[in-house]
């Protein structure tokens, strides 16, 4: 009995877990914790010790125009991965359902098409970001760095 259930254990580990067996696949939680939890933390409320900002109240507003959409793209959790465009995609959908109104999904040709263009200092990027959404009279979470 105990053997069977070892040899159970270590099979769903070995379709679960990723690069063991050859397998890659994960699901977006399962990225999210992964990639972005370290920062941002299970609940998405980042750090302003970190630099780190929340997610709550901020990333539907950033991704609802073009240029935070580009900002998104290019914050060192997604440039500093090894997830394929499509699974960043699926990480950012993730985000969206769980810390804004579900609007704004990303797909994976909009992925590669934002990681493509280049836009400087991603600090320097996000001040305009929040300039262009404070001008809409929208005030996103702080964001500490200078």
């Amino acid at each position: 009995m105990m053997r069977q259930a070892l040899l159970a254990s270590l099979l769903v580990l070995a379709t679960a877990a990723p690069g063991v067996a050859g397998n890659t696949a994960t699901s977006p939680r399962a990225n999210y914790v992964l990639h972005c939890s370290g920062c941002h933390g299970m609940q998405g409320l980042g750090t302003a010790e970190g630099g780190i900002p929340a997610f709550p109240d901020s990333v539907g507003h950033i991704v609802s125009i073009e240029s935070g959409r580009d900002y998104v793209m290019h914050v060192p959790g997604v440039v500093g991965n090894n997830m394929t465009n499509a699974q960043i995609a699926e990480v950012m959908n993730y985000i969206l359902d769980q810390w804004s109104d579900g609007r704004g999904h990303f797909t994976e040709a909009e992925v590669t098409r934002r990681r493509e263009t280049p836009i400087g200092d991603v600090v320097t990027y996000r001040r305009k970001v929040v300039e262009e959404l404070r001008t809409s009279g929208i005030e996103i979470a702080e964001y500490p760095w200078p």
